[in-house]
């Protein structure tokens, strides 16, 4: 089971020349906060303000971050939260502390860059994400001598062992932050499950009524995040009368968006309360409903499926019982058993190869499935809906003498046994180069050596297998690749594809010594 944290820093109580105070910060982040323990996050820390009237320097703010990066443990969630003022200068991006002088020259100088590749690059943490609330309404940026939001959020990702980072700013370049004041009143019949006389940004607003309208036994992604919070912030643009066109979500990550996932699910991490839904429903509720419409039915065309293919399943298997019983006084003899593991308790991996057919060229598939038995004649194949797929590799950094190797885990979150096939006929293995484009090897281009494999995995328990990869390119249809050499040093992704369930993702390093 995976775990969650959060550290959400907010910047408000700025007394400089200059630059206006942010009080609606603070509830801001205790709203959020509420919210993400309510998803199930176990760890929650919300720095809005220091004990005794203490500022939030710039120290302040990178002792926490970087103190949050470095006790993170490996495959946990971490989500980062800043909100406060900000500029861009020089090309990066900085938030303002509370303890800025409007003397301060350079004025970035005085600033905290929003920049933490370094620990990035040695945090063991899964999975990283930024929400940066920072480019702000009521700054004097031309007073600051900076260079303004123009270019604001134009850093790019290093690239990191063993990790997936993305920032999402709130505002895209040329644009600014906006929020809400006390004073400040909707449109008669806006419909906004909001009380009046509150005061907070819109798009830390926009992220906690999101976050708190999606399904449970959801996971969420960057791309899910994108496409619900941004209607929500075009309707508080509108119903608060805003000038300009609405600000514009910016996401930035070597990742696709689709993949990236960083909301816990039920199965995983079961809210300790319900989800809330408003009185009145929204376009994000209506979002979120049609979203749910679609899952039902598709859960019930996987559940017709299903149940005629374990009709035909046990009807075939039937037929060759019988056949099996007329032969077996003709010295008829069963088919050699594949490497499997009799035992129904999760074990390591470990073993021989167990591709009988073949080894599939650049790949060999590996070891004995954890928690597997002996594949049996009545359990179906494992719906998407119950089906969760993680890849790892096995070591951060691969020196030229090692093989890369992936434990790719299939795990059954439904209350029955069902088979998963690790075949590359129906499991897709890609690997590509963070410095290259497209794929640099992918088992679907030739996978006629490890087209099938299946593996019972019983009910709540997780089946693993490994594969090897020997760093070979591959071409479509088992042809010859152009240029057909190995892969040079660098960051490499591992990704896990099956049709209906989410791809599973890693990153390793190949070095040059």
């Amino acid at each position: 089971m995976g775990v969650y944290r959060a550290l959400l820093i907010g910047a408000s109580n700025y007394e400089a020349r200059g630059v206006a105070p942010l009080p609606f910060i603070p509830g801001d982040l205790a709203r959020l906060g509420a919210v993400l323990r309510e998803r199930g996050f176990q760890d929650v820390q919300i720095l809005s303000g220091r004990e005794g009237g203490k500022q939030v320097t710039a120290n302040y703010v990178n002792a926490r971050v970087t103190g949050f990066l470095r006790r993170a443990r490996a495959g946990e969630t971490l989500l980062i939260v800043l909100s406060g003022h900000g500029i861009h200068a020089s090309g990066r991006d900085y938030l303002v502390p509370e303890d800025i002088d409007e003397d301060t020259h350079p004025f970035a100088s005085g600033c905290v860059p929003i920049d933490w590749h370094h620990h990035l690059d040695e945090t063991r943490a899964g999975h990283v994400l930024f929400l940066i609330d920072a480019c702000r309404e009521g700054i004097e940026q031309d007073h600051m001598g900076v260079d303004g939001v123009r270019q604001w959020g134009r850093q790019k990702v290093s690239a990191a062992l063993r990790r997936k980072v993305a920032y999402v700013y709130g505002c895209s370049p040329a644009q600014l932050a906006l929020f809400v004041r006390a004073d400040d009143s909707a449109a008669e019949g806006a419909g906004l499950d909001v009380p009046p006389g509150e005061s907070f940004s819109l798009f830390s607003r926009a992220v906690s009524d999101v976050l708190r309208l999606w399904p449970s036994d959801s996971p969420m992604s960057l791309a899910d995040f994108k496409d619900a919070v941004q209607p929500r912030i075009e309707e508080l643009h509108r119903a608060y009368r805003k000038r300009g066109e609405p600000q514009t979500l910016r996401i930035i990550t070597d990742l696709p968006a689709e993949t990236f996932f960083f909301l816990p699910d039920a199965q995983g991490h079961r809210p300790t309360r319900p989800a809330r839904t408003p009185p009145s429903p929204g376009p994000v509720q209506r979002h979120r409903s049609m979203r749910f419409t679609v899952l039902l039915t598709s859960l019930a065309v996987i559940a017709t499926s299903v149940t005629t293919a374990w009709v035909l399943t046990t009807s075939a298997l039937k037929d060759n019982d019988s056949r099996s019983s007329q032969s077996a006084g003709a010295g008829a003899q069963d088919p050699p058993a594949r490497s499997h593991s009799s035992s129904p308790e999760p074990k390591k991996s470990s073993g021989s190869p167990t591709d009988a057919d073949g080894s599939r060229p650049g790949t060999q598939v590996t070891g004995t499935p954890q928690g597997a038995g002996k594949v049996s004649t009545s359990p179906p194949n494992c719906p998407s809906s119950a089906t969760r797929l993680t890849v790892r590799s096995v070591r951060n950094s691969y020196r030229p003498t090692e093989t890369p190797t992936f434990e790719i885990t299939a795990r059954n979150v439904s209350s029955a046994a069902c088979t998963f096939d690790f075949g590359f006929a129906s499991t897709t293995l890609t690997i590509s180069g963070a410095a290259l484009s497209g794929t640099f090897w992918s088992s679907a281009d030739c996978p006629a050596g490890n087209s099938l494999l299946k593996q019972l995995v019983p009910a709540r328990d997780s089946v693993s297998h490994t594969v090897e990869w020997n760093r070979t390119p591959s071409a479509p249809q088992c042809g010859t690749p152009t240029p057909n050499e190995p892969a040079g040093a660098g960051t490499y992704l591992v990704t896990v594809i099956t049709p209906g369930v989410p791809q599973a993702h890693d990153s390793f390093v190949l070095s040059q010594d």
